[in-house]
């Protein structure tokens, strides 16, 4: 189960990216594995977690469904009123915010990301950002229908049986069978390209023992649909400890004379491991592979440029 930040931050950003209320039980289901089990628990967990958002100041508006709810009382966040006004940030200032928060590492800094709206771009998983993204409604769909979905990503035609979706680190994922690869592969939707077609329904059946929970990394540095990549990182001794106690001991590949130590890291999801990097500031260096070091070396550059 996730934590109270991750299920608070997560939470706002559903409310903010959805097109109509939600239930409570619509919540709990899109926000799969982050409420505690059983009704009174997932109840009462529900109830702290929306006094904490009216406590802090979030529009969080609720109104009581008709029809076949009738009711039932549904929630959303109004946006207009939860966003700051554009404040006109220019690309170099935005990508400065985001570095700031990914070096701070603070639950304030991101809620002030969600209430500047955040990068409406694919962007750094430290940010909470809330993207339009037309191809959530679909997949939805096509994953309660059982229909096979084709799709554009990292240029590539994809097939996919989409066994469920879910929120993570303020990016929607979806999770599911990749026809041409023969695996469950977990791709992100906001990198979807062009148009999803969604085929017919009943297409497949989701294995009984399916559990998305199982198959999403717990490490956002492991997100990725190729075979995961690892990273060798200089750590010098001031955050040596700290990091061994992170990574565990296991990641350390050496250690030297004067307390620094040389890690292994996931970086299939560069943008995170990008983040995990810059959040060490001047106390991290990137050894390898050459590529890895090559496009955070790259990125750092066309952001000084930016300037």
């Amino acid at each position: 189960m996730a934590d109270a930040l991750e299920r608070i931050t997560n939470l706002v950003a559903l409310l903010m990216e959805t097109r109509a209320p939600l239930t409570q039980q619509q919540i709990v289901d899109e926000l799969e594995g982050q409420y505690p089990t059983g009704d009174a628990a997932q109840r009462g967990a529900f109830e702290r977690d929306k006094a904490l958002l009216r406590e802090i100041g979030v529009p969080l508006e609720s109104e009581v469904l008709g029809g076949n709810d009738a009711g039932r009382t549904a929630y959303r966040i109004d946006r207009d009123r939860y966003e700051l006004a554009d404040l006109q940030l220019a690309p170099d200032e935005q990508a400065a915010l985001q570095l700031a928060v990914a070096a701070a590492r603070l639950a304030d800094a991101q809620f002030g990301l969600l209430k500047l709206g955040g990068d409406r771009s694919s962007a750094p998983v430290v940010v909470a950002n809330i993207p339009e993204l037309p191809a959530l409604p679909a997949l939805r769909e096509a994953s309660a229908a059982r229909a096979e979905v084709s799709f554009g990503y990292h240029g590539s035609p994809r097939r996919l049986h989409p066994y469920a979706l879910l929120l993570r680190e303020r990016f929607w994922y979806v999770i599911g069978h990749d026809v041409a690869r023969g695996e469950v592969r977990t791709y992100r939707v906001d990198r979807v390209e062009g148009e999803l077609a969604v085929g017919e329904a009943g297409a497949f059946e989701r294995p009984a023992d399916f559990d998305p929970r199982a198959t999403f990394p717990t490490d956002p540095k492991l997100l990725g649909d190729e075979p995961a990549a690892r990273a060798e990182v200089l750590v010098d001794e001031p955050r040596a400890a700290a990091i061994e106690r992170e990574l565990g001991a296991a990641a350390v590949v050496r250690r030297l004379p004067d307390g620094a130590v040389v890690v292994e890291v996931p970086c299939t999801n560069l943008d995170a491991f990008r983040s995990w990097l810059f959040g060490l500031g001047e106390h991290a260096e990137v050894l390898g592979p050459a590529g890895v070091r090559s496009a955070v070396v790259e990125w750092l550059q066309a952001m000084a440029g930016a300037r």
